[in-house]
């Protein structure tokens, strides 16, 4: 059975385990590119005094021949480089394609990623590290680095990420290999958590969180608008990694119904379907539309700041009922903003998330957040942010790790 996380102890202290620990993060994403919850961990967890590795994603000898990096390669002969003080990052050997497909080829590149990562510990001193495992695959490494711990922390439901049948059944078998062979685990939803129970014994839900003192510095310096925003309000923000599961179709509809609104989307498209990429194009042809591409994590807050309403729109289904508080919610309210939702969090009132489920509902729900909102709601909105922190995120799981039985 799932076990939801427990109340954080009055005395943050009474969590000692994460204390000068040595610390493996097995990513699946690069540093570089859209923040997410790897670099944001890896971050605090070095910044509370422990020392991590992060180890980034799998990058295939096909990938490389089809778009051929000399950084990534340079990266990778670099061996572990220091990004900042408890962290360093690593990127990985061009590995063999097919591994998704085949137990052999995936077996054999982490026994060579393994080899590698040997290497780098012994260059930084690392004995006896955590293993945190992002990586739903990285099954091959468990018990070969001389690891105190391993812990598979599960961010998103991989194995519906991918189109075909197979290939949604070989990810769902890997992760449940993972599952029974871990330590402990940890899930970003309630969801994830009561799926992944099927599994482990040991499930804990730890949710998204937020830079604080990122939006609260920005705020503090009076850092400029951008220029690439449009002159006039309301803004009606998305900020986050633009691929399928966000509801074009709303937005169109939501653009044309109120024409003297402009809808701005910050952040990446990550998505390879080609009628997606015709939606984008179809969404740019609007003049109250704005698509402003990637950002850096540092660069964002300014953006939100300049948001009227913060938006979720995402396709209601499957997979978005697994993103019911993503990164991006947390952000909105560090800005202060009213957050208008298709999919959640469930657990606020109306001052801080309108959750919808139609586009109808959407139009009404934004209108109103116009209407009402306040520098009391902001504050309030500001306010649930800090306490969901991403030191307050480590040291729930410090609390959590802690509460272990002591390994024989």
């Amino acid at each position: 059975m799932a076990t939801n996380t427990p109340a954080e102890p009055k005395k943050p202290s009474s969590g000692n385990f994460l204390k000068n620990k040595d610390i493996v993060i097995i990513s699946i994403s690069d540093w570089e590119g859209p923040k997410r919850i790897r670099q944001f961990l890896s971050e605090e967890l070095a910044r509370q005094g422990n020392r991590v590795l992060f180890v980034e994603s799998q990058y295939t000898l096909s990938k490389f021949l089809k778009k051929p990096s000399l950084s990534r390669v340079f990266r990778f002969l670099q061996g572990p480089r220091r990004h900042a003080e408890n962290l360093s990052l690593l990127a990985t050997f061009p590995f063999i394609p097919g591994g998704e497909f085949s137990p052999l080829i995936s077996r054999t590149n982490w026994n060579i990623e393994r080899t590698f990562l040997r290497s780098a510990m012994k260059r930084l001193g690392f004995h006896n590290p955590i293993l945190w495992m992002f990586a739903y695959n990285a099954k091959p490494l468990i018990g070969k680095l001389g690891e105190s711990l391993s812990l598979y922390f599960c961010n998103d439901a991989f194995s519906l990420l991918v189109d075909s049948r197979a290939l949604q059944q070989r990810v769902a078998a890997l992760e449940q290999d993972l599952l029974q062979k871990v330590d402990i685990v940890f899930t970003v939803s309630e969801k994830l958590s009561q799926e992944k129970s099927q599994f482990h014994t040991s499930v804990h839900t730890i949710h998204h969180g937020v830079d604080i003192k990122l939006f609260e510095h920005s705020s503090e310096v009076g850092a400029a608008r951008p220029s690439d925003l449009p002159a006039k309000s309301p803004i009606i923000g998305y900020s986050g990694v633009i691929r399928y599961m966000l509801d074009l179709e709303m937005i169109s509809f939501l653009a044309g119904k109120q024409p003297d609104w402009n809808f701005v989307l910050v952040g990446p498209v990550t998505e390879s379907r080609a009628d997606f990429y015709t939606q984008i194009e179809e969404l740019k042809r609007r003049p109250n539309v704005y698509f402003l591409g990637s950002k850096r994590p540092e660069e964002l807050p300014p953006y939100i700041n300049a948001f009227d309403v913060g938006l979720l729109p995402y396709v209601q289904g499957e997979v978005s009922t697994y993103y019911a508080a993503p990164l991006k919610f947390y952000e909105y309210l560090a800005a202060g903003k009213p957050v208008v939702s298709t999919v959640g969090p469930l657990q606020y009132d109306q001052d801080v998330v309108l959750n919808c489920s139609t586009k109808e509902e959407v139009l009404a729900a934004i209108q109103e957040a116009l209407s009402k909102d306040s520098p009391e709601l902001a504050a309030k909105r500001k306010n649930i942010a800090r306490d969901n922190s991403w030191e307050r995120r480590v040291r729930q799981i410090d609390y959590i790790l802690s509460q272990m039985p002591k390994q024989p």
